[in-house]
């Protein structure tokens, strides 16, 4: 099947160099078999979901969002990073391995400030850089990782299209380990990443407002230096062409 090739220079795509830290994969590079099952499930994602295209105003903001997330973070491996915006309200983000992560226009229309949408970007990141695509269980089925998922057993499955959705709370903790790390090396606000989730209820759906995942990020950032988040014009554009689009609620 043919879809749509994603930019792989520029503001689109970044290579980091070898630096490790707490949490992060020693492999660093996509494991053996991650890439094919990555490119399966982007086969899968470009023929059910809908996906703006790259040159929208939106993706471009995500894009060149991720690219300096990704270069001023002392993170890496030989890793090409995609990232692209699904045309869908609800709040989500996802990554698949490989490097692709992909954030739906609810959850830039959710963000308040450019630091959480970086909060989003640097979760979904220490996905990947946990290494949390390798290992047997992860066979064909290409499972996803969801920023704000948090359901309430420690691990479940849940469906998204025809892919499964893997919850596990350790992994999710791992993940906003690496997050918070990036975010303080990239200037962002790591609190971002709280505020996002106390803004979240938990509800059936499971979301990263559950009391257990709020504490863990509570202790992770008692040894945190605060920063003051910064004002960002190309985040108030983007809000702009959301309001346009009927896209803020």
């Amino acid at each position: 099947m043919d879809f749509p090739r994603w930019p792989s220079v520029g503001l689109w795509t970044c290579t980091l160099a070898l630096c490790l830290m707490p949490g992060l994969s020693q492999a660093n590079a996509p494991c053996e078999g991650e890439q094919t099952r990555a490119l399966s499930a982007l086969h899968r994602i470009h023929r059910e979901w809908p996906l703006r295209a790259s040159g929208d105003p939106v993706s471009r903001y995500l894009q060149g969002l991720g690219a300096r997330i990704v270069r001023f973070s002392p993170l890496g491996g030989g890793l090409a990073w995609h990232f692209a915006v699904v045309r869908n309200l609800a709040p989500n983000a996802f990554s698949i391995g490989g490097g692709y992560v992909f954030v739906t226009d609810g959850a830039m229309a959710f963000a308040r400030s450019e630091s959480e949408v970086a909060a989003i970007l640097a979760h979904e990141i220490g996905h990947q850089l946990a290494g949390h695509f390798c290992g047997p269980e992860y066979g064909s089925s290409s499972p996803l990782f969801d920023v704000f998922a948090m359901q309430r057993h420690d691990r479940q499955s849940v469906g998204v299209g025809s892919l499964r959705q893997e919850i596990d709370i350790v992994k999710e903790q791992q993940a906003d380990r690496i997050a918070v790390s990036i975010l303080q090396a990239g200037g962002y606000a790591p609190r971002a990443m709280l505020d996002v989730a106390r803004r979240l209820p938990a509800g059936d759906a499971g979301h990263l407002g559950d009391p257990r995942r709020i504490q863990s990020l509570q202790s992770l950032l008692a040894g945190t230096v605060s920063v003051e988040d910064r004002p960002s014009a190309e985040f108030q554009e983007l809000k702009r062409v959301l309001a346009a689009e009927g896209a803020l609620q």
